[in-house]
């Protein structure tokens, strides 16, 4: 078993069982694409793909299993490249940034600039995906640092470190009932609601302090993207639970907000990365500017404690 059978595998599933299109990825011939694979599972003596005469279809059982520790091969193998890149101070190299939208567009607006700035050299890649696909891409290698709320389950060999702190509103047009007097969870449930998915710590917590109240909420829809959330609230389909970091009255003329820090707890935060990981030195400093005082020292503290809990 050779890292280049293995990269080679890691590529054609990502383009979609392609072995052309993995060939040109890899600047190589597809017979020699195919005979990489080939020669890997020989190697392993398991059959890793699925296929049909000439096509391939997909993983099998064992090939699914076998990829996530593949990819992990392939970020440990970058590893060594960075150890060996930053101790020779080379000013080059990249960051990959997985994080949802609304961390993304809001609380990122201007880290992401200054960083940037401030390190020319580092190609920064910024991939938005939901909680469990951010812990995922990072286990795998294809992120080097997540930033979300954490998913329902945090993979053991995934870290996540605590960086900032978020308030939630419920918004809705200005004119709605429900903004005339104290909002509770009887006067919310009483209307159609939008909010985050599941796979979103606020989209967990709304559903569990309804069933704690004994009472059932009217979900009109479940979202990921805070800017659709925003709309079907402007346009009257029901109201919606977003981060306050998400609403400007200047600019949101068409709803209003009110607060509802009494019903649901406030939202952690977290730097998520890969237990063991490798971390150059502008990876420091990228998470150091999203929360000023979370030192190299602090970082390493807390990479080699416990996993994190929801907070």
């Amino acid at each position: 078993m050779k890292l280049q059978q293995i990269r080679a595998f890691c590529v054609v599933v990502d383009e979609a069982m392609s072995i052309s299109r993995a060939a040109r990825v890899l600047c190589m011939t597809q017979p020699a694409v195919s005979k990489q694979i080939k020669q890997l599972e020989d190697s392993l003596g398991a059959t890793l793909l699925v296929r049909s005469k000439s096509r391939l279809l997909g993983l099998t059982d064992v090939g699914e299993d076998v990829l996530r520790s593949a990819r992990a091969m392939l970020a440990a193998a970058q590893d060594i490249g960075l150890i060996v890149s930053d101790h020779q101070h080379r000013a080059q190299g990249r960051l990959v940034i997985a994080t949802t939208h609304t961390h993304a567009r809001y609380a990122l607006q201007d880290i992401i600039p200054s960083f940037a700035r401030r390190h020319p050299e580092i190609a920064l890649n910024i991939v938005q995906a939901n909680p469990s696909e951010i812990s995922d891409l990072v286990l795998t290698g294809q992120a080097d640092l997540g930033i979300s709320t954490l998913p329902p389950a945090l993979p053991p060999s995934v870290v996540a470190i605590a960086c900032y702190t978020f308030k939630h509103v419920l918004i809705g047009p200005p004119d709605h009932a429900v903004f005339d007097g104290p909002i509770t969870l009887e006067t919310m449930a009483a209307y159609p609601l939008i909010t985050y998915s599941e796979q979103h710590a606020i989209g967990r917590r709304l559903i569990q302090a309804f069933d704690d109240a004994g009472l059932a909420p009217k979900i009109a829809v479940r979202g990921t993207d805070v800017e659709v959330m925003k709309y079907y609230a402007s346009i009257g389909l029901g109201l919606a639970v977003i981060p306050v970091i998400a609403y400007a009255s200047d600019l949101d003329r068409n709803l209003t907000a009110a607060p509802i820090d009494h019903l649901f707890p406030t939202s952690t935060v977290y730097v998520v990365a890969r237990r063991g990981a490798y971390w150059p030195r502008h990876q420091y400093d990228f998470v150091e500017t999203v929360t000023p005082g979370l030192t190299r020292d602090k970082v390493d503290e807390a990479m080699s404690g416990a996993m994190a809990v929801e907070g």
